[in-house]
């Protein structure tokens, strides 16, 4: 079996410049690196975790708390950060969070077992507080992906605002003006950028904001089904939603079509995400395509410490026939 020895040797290398080439630890010099990562090559090196793990007093692990299977966000986002992980050499563990499992119980099951050198949560996880203090009660490192809640961890932004201006700006564009919206369920929902984008382009159009036109999903097809049942059975109900997740967006295509409603003509229905369902839905669902293997990128850069090499992310507006009829092109593109 071929040693971190034997690699030092061909190499022609100290052991310790070895480990530092592994663990893609700063100021070994390019030359020093190629010369390592040829002897790898050539012996066919594969570093073991738990020598590794015993040399740097690392782990050599990442958690990510999962807490929707079903959700397509929640999984993108998982695959690109083991992507990720793994150029990285470490190792991604994957934890889902049992239905009435508290914050205490998550936190000490993850932390306790595998000992992770940190955590990564995003949407609606990032924002449960009590997940939040439950870490920052044992000091693992956090980092946490599009939240809008202060406190422990650092925080990897995604800018909404924008694409959902930009979202709500378009359905007004096509002629309607009572655009409601199915919001987060975040406690602070007005401190989320989607929520703020759709008021700044309300306010642009010079449409009324209405309270009873802003429901609070959170982040499921039901939730989106049942927020729209609300919507709709107003005296005056919209003739647009904009709902902040796909999912939320595919519940309420459900309930327009659950009465009656021809969509677009009688009511414009917008998502967030580009899930697989916003494709293979008929009309196909006007939505955001996010970032998401540069969401995972970022958050991995942040918590192994390089966040200096952070990219600029810009979600991307995808404009279907559930807004617009005939419509089989993105704003920026062609559909794939």
């Amino acid at each position: 079996m071929v040693t971190i020895y034997d690699v030092a040797a061909k190499a022609g290398v100290g052991m310790k410049t070895v480990s530092r080439v592994l663990n893609n630890e700063a100021h070994v010099r390019p030359a020093m690196k190629d010369r390592v990562m040829k002897a790898i090559d050539e012996l066919g090196y594969r570093p073991n975790l738990a020598a590794r793990q015993l040399a740097a007093s690392r782990s050599f692990l990442i958690t990510f708390i999962l807490s929707d299977v079903f959700s397509s966000y929640q999984t993108s986002m998982l695959v690109a950060a083991s992507t990720e992980c793994r150029l990285r050499n470490y190792h991604l563990v994957v934890e889902v969070r049992d239905q009435d499992e508290t914050a205490e119980r998550l936190v000490e099951r993850v932390t306790a077992n595998l000992r992770p050198d940190g955590i990564m949560l995003v949407p609606p996880l990032c924002n449960d507080a009590a997940i939040v203090r439950a870490i920052e009660s044992k000091g693992t490192r956090l980092v946490r992906v599009a939240s809008t809640l202060s406190g422990y961890g650092d925080i990897v932004p995604v800018r909404d605002t924008d694409v959902s201006h930009e979202m709500v700006a378009h359905i007004a564009a096509t002629g309607k003006s009572r655009i409601a919206l199915i919001a987060p369920p975040f406690d602070k929902a007005a401190a989320s950028e989607r929520v703020t984008g759709y008021r700044s382009a309300l306010a642009d159009a010079r449409l009324p904001y209405r309270a009873d036109y802003v429901v609070k999903g959170d982040f499921t097809f039901a939730s989106g089904k049942a927020a729209a049942e609300q919507l709709l059975a107003l005296p005056e109900p919209p003739d647009a939603i904009f709902a902040t997740n796909d999912a939320m967006a595919l519940g309420a295509m459900a309930a327009a079509r659950q009465i009656g409603l021809d969509i677009p003509r009688d009511i414009a229905i917008a998502g967030f995400d580009d899930s697989p369902g916003s494709r293979t839905m008929y009309p196909p669902l006007t939505t955001v395509r996010q970032p998401i293997p540069g969401m995972a990128r970022n958050a991995i850069s942040v918590l192994l410490g390089h966040a200096d090499a952070l990219e600029e992310l810009v979600p991307e507006l995808i404009i279907r026939g559930s807004t617009q009829p005939g419509a089989a092109a993105e704003v920026h593109g062609e559909d794939m």
